[in-house]
This record gives C-alpha cells, sequence and structure tokens, in this order.
C-alpha cells in the first residue's frame, strides 16, 4: 500500500527533525532554538511553537527542555534518518544517473526528498548498487537507520 502523499504540515516537521539531526550532530547533543531558526531561516517564536508541538505528541518526536534546548526522540530520529535517507539517495541519483552538477545536487534534492515512496528508495539504491556516501561524501542511513563502517571517520555528514 502506497502512503499518501506529504502535507505542508508533515514536511515542515521533516525539515525540523533533519536540522535537528544535523545540528546535534546526530547524536544526544541539545540543540538551540536560536540555531534551529537560523538554519530553517524563520522566526525563533516559530521554532518554540512546533519544539512545544511535537515534544506533546502522543509519541513525542522530541524532548524539549525550555531555555536549553531540543533532542530527538527515538521516534524522531528515525524519522530525520529517513528523510537523510531519502535525502542522500536522491543526490547520489541525480548525480550519477541523470549528470546533475553538484551545486545543483541540494536544491534538487530538498524539493524531492518529501515524496518519494519506499518502493522508489529501494529501488533507487538497487540501481546505485546501495552506496553508503553521497557526491558530497555524506554517509548515507542503512533502511534500517544504521550508519554505514565509515561514519565519522573521515565522513563529512553534517557540514
Amino acid at each position: 500500500m502506497e502512503k499518501k502523499p506529504p502535507s505542508r504540515r508533515s514536511e515542515s516537521i521533516d525539515n525540523y527533525l533533519k536540522a535537528i539531526f544535523s545540528l546535534g550532530g546526530g547524536d544526544d547533543h541539545l540543540v538551540g532554538s536560536k540555531q534551529i531558526a537560523d538554519r530553517l531561516g524563520i522566526a525563533p517564536a516559530s521554532v518554540t511553537n512546533m519544539l512545544q508541538r511535537l515534544a506533546g505528541q502522543a509519541r513525542p518526536m522530541v524532548r524539549y527542555e525550555r531555555h536549553r534546548g531540543v533532542k530527538l526522540t527515538a521516534v524522531g530520529r528515525k524519522r530525520a534518518l529517513e528523510i537523510v535517507r531519502h535525502h542522500r539517495l536522491i543526490e547520489t541519483f541525480l548525480f550519477e544517473v541523470l549528470g546533475y552538477p553538484i551545486e545543483e545536487l541540494h536544491d534538487e534534492a530538498e524539493r524531492l526528498e518529501h515524496f518519494i515512496s519506499e518502493r522508489f528508495e529501494e529501488r533507487v539504491a538497487s540501481r546505485l548498487g546501495n552506496p553508503t556516501q553521497d557526491p558530497h561524501g555524506h554517509c548515507i542511513p542503512a533502511l534500517d537507520g544504521s550508519m554505514p563502517p565509515q561514519h565519522r571517520a573521515g565522513c563529512r555528514c553534517y557540514v
């Protein structure tokens, strides 16, 4: 069964989760609201509202500590890694198969990452030989959310 396309709201949530993952270095580091606001180009008050919503869900995606910061829960980390995987696979596909210039990869992948099906993700990964790095040198998370062996040993995952 195919998933329905994400709403603008879920795209926004995905962008928050991806920003927290990236700014936190993929670890349990607390990330400040201002850092997220700067990364996403939005007002800090908007960030605070969204973080409170994400923390207040039945299955919270973040742990939010007022005036201290936020970190991903296991649920939030899983979704963040899924979006990061989509993004990096799309960049690799655009570069290797479609011949996009490297400077155009990020923006195009940003537009597409929320909309691919799991079936498409599997086919792209298979077509590319299940790559472990994208053209920028960022590690591509595996389907189970694990990072490849070279992760942190010279990778550029959080730049």
